[in-house]
């Protein structure tokens, strides 16, 4: 039985207490607790459940503490990537619109080499045929002074 025990505890501790003591005592504090009697004993034992209870409440604080700290430090690095993501995201959009921009103006310069290229050749010959027609008339008209001479 607890009452027993107890008492044979407490038996234990008084023989081993120095002659001159009443019971054996332990000082906790202001008043001594007696641990000679069930009543000291169940003192002690609930003193020592409920500082075990307060220290599982901070272990379970601690605990929830530390996982939201693991958990904001997640989000940080989460929303870091996130913004390193569009970042990149927007470069290559930036990229690739320059990218389709110049070959659109490539493009448009190679048509306007041939469109001129073409011109070039069209007015060359237009400008070789006026030159010839003019030696020609410069050639007949020589001629016929030469002729009326």
């Amino acid at each position: 039985s607890p009452g027993a025990d107890a008492t044979a505890a407490a038996a234990a501790l008084s023989a081993s207490a120095p002659a001159g003591a009443v019971g054996a005592a332990f000082e906790m504090g202001p008043k001594p607790v007696l641990l000679n009697n069930p009543a000291g004993w169940s003192n002690v034992s609930r003193f020592t459940a409920l500082a075990l209870a307060k220290l599982a409440n901070l272990e379970r604080k601690v605990e929830r503490s530390s996982a939201a700290a693991l958990g904001r430090a997640l989000r940080r690095v989460e929303q870091r990537h996130l913004r390193e993501a569009f970042t990149t995201l927007h470069r290559h959009s930036s990229l690739d619109t320059f990218i389709h921009a110049r070959g659109q103006a490539e493009d448009m310069l190679q048509k306007l080499h041939s469109l001129v290229h073409s011109f070039d050749v069209e007015v060359d010959n237009l400008v070789e045929n006026i030159v010839q027609s003019t030696l020609e008339e410069d050639d007949t008209a020589s001629t016929y002074g030469r002729a009326a001479a």
